[in-house]
């Protein structure tokens, strides 16, 4: 089986976002307003990066919108072919 890059992508940009998040963590505290403001930016920045790129790669045929309906803002899932990114391999 081949990999699920959607997948791969998607799981490695919520890891370095969460360590983004606990870096700034360490410095402010959680339920600060610039806390709250960081992660919004954060969160948005990668998320919208995240759909634009996989817009991209399903425009050039490598992608798939997947069956399970999950919706990359809403973080992991258990699917196993898209792991809640929202995109799958394209079958042929």
């Amino acid at each position: 089986m081949r990999i699920q890059i959607a997948k791969h992508i998607f799981l490695a940009f919520l890891s370095i976002m969460k360590k983004i998040l606990d870096l700034i963590a360490f410095k402010c505290d959680k339920k600060s307003d610039d806390y709250k403001f960081y992660k919004k930016q954060i969160m948005d920045y990668i998320y919208n990066g995240l759909r634009d790129l996989f817009k991209k790669l399903q425009s050039e045929g490598l992608i798939d919108k997947c069956s399970c309906g999950a919706d990359l803002r809403n973080g992991y899932s258990d699917c196993q072919k898209c792991g809640g990114s929202g995109y799958k391999n394209l079958e042929k």
